[in-house]
């Protein structure tokens, strides 16, 4: 992980690759932890582990050997959407690019994935349930797509000279 800095100190280049794996490493950790207290605290109805459903059982899902199945499978989900974005839209400025990529995520997995039995039908949930779905994917397509954009386009011009 180190070697992703010290070979920026080096060359003032950041290695595209390295650097794609190590955002969708923090973004898959860290928004598997939260989607997993959502799930605790009933805001959603999908545990952490609804991307590995076909592959468990409902009591697996929920059980710490799931959530911890659940956690390292988000986890390589978002270290791949993290290498696809940085492939195709790395040179995209702003934070509207990646908040357009978790929309987009939200919809295959959510709009295609009962085809593949990876989801539920998100018909027979309620709102709050559905909405705080689409915000979890929303805000971690955000995280992917701001931190890409940020380090291969010039957005650190963007702050101001006096920022620390």
């Amino acid at each position: 992980m180190n070697s992703i800095f010290q070979n920026f100190k080096r060359t003032g280049v950041t290695k595209p690759l390295a650097y794609a794996i190590y955002i969708g490493f923090f973004a898959g950790l860290f928004w598997s932890c939260i989607r997993m207290i959502s799930y605790y605290c009933n805001f959603t109805s999908e545990p952490v582990s609804f991307l590995i459903r076909n592959w468990l059982s409902n009591e697996q899902m929920t059980s710490g050997f799931g959530q911890t199945l659940g956690t390292l499978s988000f986890t390589a989900f978002s270290i791949v959407a993290s290498v696809l974005y940085m492939w195709f839209f790395r040179n995209l400025k702003g934070a509207w690019p990646g908040l357009w990529y978790g929309l987009g995520w939200w919809g295959i997995l959510f709009g295609l994935g009962p085809l593949f039995g990876f989801t539920q039908i998100q018909t027979g949930v309620g709102f709050t349930l559905a909405v705080t779905d689409l915000c979890l994917f929303v805000v971690w397509g955000l995280f992917i797509g701001y931190s890409i954009a940020f380090e291969f386009t010039d957005e650190a011009s963007r702050e101001p000279a006096n920022a620390s």
